[in-house]
């Protein structure tokens, strides 16, 4: 049995009389972590140098450093009202400002976007890993302590959720003998938070899979993201990816922009489809793009609808689940999937579904004991018929014959045999969520329907077809598996983690996973969306490179590369083709350069030229096709809402202007700023909001022209344009 505390400080103090004072400790990814009994070990290790104390884990949440009191008066309201009364990690603030103590070391196989990279000890305590070998490679350090935050039922205390993160814990915790576990020398650890929603199926497991429960009856809020603001870059370049998802499929897409932005996509296809197809039409997307969209797009609302194999549970799901775009069903028996995907059998349950389990060799036309089991594991004979020698027992006590053929048989289903079939299929299998506030409240809220066909389960599930290559392939037909990247190179490898230098930006995640399961499933394809350029201290570069030291996926794996100018369809293709169709979505400030480069290494033969119609990929002419639609109420900032008010999404622009401005630039500007001027009224209450309009020194003063400066001459314009 588990010992059961209240108090954090006593339970780290017990862990550290039962494993001993060199603990290696191994926590979820995401907002699975157990902040207060983290805490609680921190704090002892700080106070007593003769405890060693290492963190494995992957992507800390935690509250952003403020670094000025502009940022502190803009964000601080905001994280309040999205973070309440979230606990940060204090091992988070010791990393951020390198005054970790030498006794405790944080090592990471995924970190928060571009956080770290001048941070030391974080790049070298950097893991990379694909998300499928973290417990293999976590393993390997040692780790005796496991430990995560989960969710009691309110009907039974002994069962717990692993809620946002079974994705690591049945196969890390499986490692451990029980031999270990009674002599001491593992501890495995739950942390209640009833804030967490209860996931049922997989997720759930017994009191008696932990060592110690901690209960404080104190529960802070998730951490919790805030919606995404979308470009027009990410609404052309997800329109180009929705155009490849088949009705019918499964779907793996991520957190943020690009998750939010194809979700978007999705449920502009399904719901007005005649705009959709406009959009298309505007981009000239069959012209530019017309094999690649035959052989494997799709533009029709759903009907069959899709499901969804991801590591990570997020918002666009959510926003995909709500307008009945994921709604394919998978089962866990390949008969059952076989016929699903043939669409030879339906939601509704008659005689005929019988007679087509019976043609396909799932039943015999005079129902087996065997049968009967499988009928009611299925939900396809309601769970209130008995088996009764050889017939079936309705609760009134009818018996009737089982046999197909039978007329009393065929007219007892519909009424009196039929189960809830297909209650039992799953429409998503995910590894962890995180997401808002608002994807927590509708999981926390969902009715107990829908929450059994959402199946949290281990990455080796989601991630790969080990499990079963036979279950996996029924499963995820037409796969498409969407990841983001930083660049791509003309050859078709991708760059989605790290630096030239090798500094670690993030993570490699699931990326390689799905790009391995799209080789090995026959009619898969892995999609990367990468931005054709970026804006660094002023200056527009391309994404599209010739070469970069450090990839993440070899050209060997290329298949499709999207940017906002369009598709590059790159499997099976030689190298000269690619480089073509790679060009082709490159903008084109930067594709003479490229191209150039590709015939100095004889990759293009000399007399090649880039064709005109792919020769006005330019920013300019991507927004002039936009405006027709913004003008119609499409391509919003905010397709899904936002937390921010008016005043706020305004100064959010105006502060990343100015952070995106280099010296020379800022310089003029703020001269601008201080000639004399009149400024409009209502200036004053974005000054206010960022508390700036009452400036007690020089510094403030000039601050306060140049913010009013660029609201009253580029964000007001901009947002009216």
């Amino acid at each position: 049995m588990p010992v059961i505390f209240t108090d954090f400080d006593a339970a780290a103090t017990r862990i550290i009389e039962t494993v001993g004072k060199k603990i290696i400790l191994g926590l979820p990814l995401g907002i699975g972590k157990p902040i207060g009994f983290v805490n609680a070990l921190y704090n002892m290790a700080v106070r007593d140098s003769s405890i060693e104390l290492v963190i494995l884990t992957g992507l800390t949440l935690a509250r952003p450093t403020m670094r000025s009191d502009l940022e502190k008066n803009f964000l601080e309201p905001i994280l309040k009202r999205i973070l309440g009364n979230y606990e940060d990690p204090l091992y988070e603030k010791a990393r951020v400002t390198q005054t970790l103590p030498n006794n405790i070391r944080i090592i990471e196989f995924f970190l928060s976007p571009g956080k770290f990279l001048k941070n030391h000890s974080v790049q070298q305590n950097y893991l990379s890993a694909d998300y499928n070998c973290v417990v293999r490679d976590a393993l390997g350090h040692s780790i005796n302590v496991i430990t995560q935050q989960v969710c009691r039922s309110e009907h039974n205390p002994d069962l717990f959720s692993l809620s946002s993160n079974p994705d690591l814990f049945g196969d890390m915790t499986r490692n451990f003998t029980k031999n270990d576990i009674e002599n001491h020398k593992i501890a495995i650890v739950a942390e209640i938070n009833q804030n967490l929603p209860f996931m049922p199926g997989e997720a759930v497991v017994q009191s008696d899979q932990f060592t110690h429960i901690i209960d404080s009856k104190q529960y802070p809020a998730l951490f919790a993201f805030p919606k995404s603001q979308l470009s027009i870059e990410n609404h052309i370049t997800s329109l180009y990816a929705s155009a490849l998802i088949k009705d019918g499929g499964c779907l793996q897409i991520g957190i943020g922009k690009p998750g939010d932005a194809i979700s978007h996509a999705l449920i502009l296809r399904h719901r007005e489809n005649g705009v959709y197809r406009e959009m298309l039409h505007a981009l000239k997307a069959h012209e530019k793009f017309g094999d690649v969209l035959s052989k494997d797009g799709d533009l029709n609302p759903f009907e069959q609808g899709l499901y969804a194999a991801t590591e990570m549970f997020s918002d666009g799901y959510m926003h995909l689940m709500s307008e009945k775009i994921l709604k394919k069903r998978a089962f866990d028996h390949p008969g059952l999937q076989i016929l699903s995907n043939l669409q030879l059998i339906s939601d509704k349950i008659t005689a005929d579904f019988f007679d087509t389990l019976a043609e396909y060799n799932l039943i015999q036309p005079e129902i087996t004991h065997q049968d009967f089991l499988f009928l009611q594991k299925y939900d396809i004979i309601r769970a209130e018929v008995i088996w009764k020698q050889g017939s079936l027992m309705l609760p009134t006590g009818e018996i009737v014959e089982a046999i197909l053929s039978s007329d009393r048989f065929r007219k007892a289903v519909p009424e009196k045999l039929a189960g809830r079939f297909p209650a039992c299929g799953k429409i998503i299998h995910a590894g962890f969520f995180i997401g808002t506030n608002e994807f927590y409240h509708f999981l926390k809220n969902a009715p107990a329907e829908l929450l059994q066909q959402i199946e949290m389960c281990a990455i080796a599930k989601t991630n790969s077809l080990c499990w079963s290559h036979e279950l996996a392939t029924l499963q995820r037909p037409k796969a498409r598996f969407v990841n983001a990247a930083m660049m791509a190179t003309l050859t078709g490898s991708i760059i989605s983690d790290g630096l030239p230098d090798w500094r670690e930006v993030s993570g490699v995640g699931g990326q390689a996973d799905f790009a391995h399961m799209a080789q090995q499933l026959p009619t898969a394809r892995f999609i990367i969306n990468c931005p054709a350029t970026r804006k660094h201290h002023g200056k527009t570069d391309s994404n599209i490179v010739w070469e970069h030291p450090n990839i993440t996926l070899p050209r060997y794996m290329r298949d499709i590369v999207i940017t906002e100018y369009g598709i590059a369809d790159c499997r099976g293709k030689t190298d000269a083709e690619t480089i073509m169709a790679m060009l082709n979505i490159a903008d084109s400030r930067f594709q003479q350069g490229l191209l150039i480069k590709a015939k100095k290494f004889g990759k293009l033969p000399e007399n090649y030229d880039i064709p005109k119609i792919f020769k006005n990929n330019y920013p300019e002419e991507l927004h002039r096709i936009a405006r027709q639609f913004r003008v119609q109420g499409y391509f919003r900032a905010w397709p899904f809402g936002t937390e921010l008010t008016d005043d706020e999404q305004v100064l959010r622009r105006a502060l990343l202007f100015l952070k995106n401005c280099h010296g020379l630039q800022l310089v003029l500007l703020m001269m601008k700023s201080l000639l004399p001027r009149t400024k409009p009224p209502e200036i004053n209450r974005y000054l206010t909001r960022a508390g700036c309009n009452h400036p007690r020194n020089l510094r403030g003063m000039i601050l306060k022209k140049l913010l009013a400066y660029v609201i009253i001459h580029y964000v007001i314009p901009q947002a009216q344009g």
